[in-house]
């Protein structure tokens, strides 16, 4: 599980692993947010104790800590996603939303995101698919993994993930990494598609 980094910032993002975390930092520049800091907790089973450690540092309090976001996969299903979340939450004393992107009044105040919105299967990847489906590429896309399919018998999994890395093989440069990717503008910051993402950061 990665250690809370030392708090610098009254607001927090806390994100579910390195390629989100690389992901959200050129997302927020885009925005033009600052004093926002990104941390990685982990996997969806290390946010619990991570939360437990992050309050225990001295900064929190000193601080303090008015604000944090934590946003999660949804996976195979949102409100279960949702539910896991908020009991991380409680166990480690901080308030808890009644849904995704309410707040929850408190000191911090918190609020959860569930990627790629509160009613659908999937991950980070699901939303920037979503966000490049018009680019020229993207019928390519499905195509070649049905060709991949019928060829071995196999089907890549998780599929937005294989889906996603089979867009980027598109780029002038390749390189299958969100960080990079995003950096890049591969990964069209202005589509509609990230305007509840957009809602969710600036709320913090």
């Amino acid at each position: 599980m990665p250690k809370p980094r030392v708090i610098q910032s009254p607001k927090q993002l806390l994100v579910e692993g390195r390629d989100a975390e690389a992901f959200f930092h050129p997302f927020l520049e885009s925005m033009g947010v600052s004093g926002v800091q990104i941390q990685n907790y982990g996997g969806i089973d290390e946010l619990a104790p991570f939360l437990k450690q992050f309050v225990l540092s001295p900064q929190y309090r000193h601080l303090p800590v008015v604000s944090i976001g934590i946003i999660r996969d949804a996976e195979r299903n949102p409100q279960d996603a949702f539910r896991s979340v908020c009991s991380a939450l409680r166990g480690a004393g901080l308030p808890v939303p009644s849904k995704p992107l309410a707040l929850a009044a408190g000191l911090p105040q918190t609020c959860v995101y569930i990627l790629p919105d509160e009613e659908s299967q999937g991950m980070i990847e699901t939303l920037l698919l979503r966000a490049v489906s018009d680019d020229p590429a993207f019928e390519c896309v499905d195509e070649y993994l049905e060709c991949v399919v019928q060829a071995t018998g196999v089907e890549p999994r998780p599929r937005d993930k294989a889906r996603f890395l089979t867009f980027l093989a598109s780029r002038p440069n390749i390189k299958p990494l969100t960080g990079y990717a995003a950096r890049a503008g591969y990964l069209n910051f202005s589509s509609p598609a990230y305007d509840r993402l957009k809602e969710f950061i600036r709320s913090l």
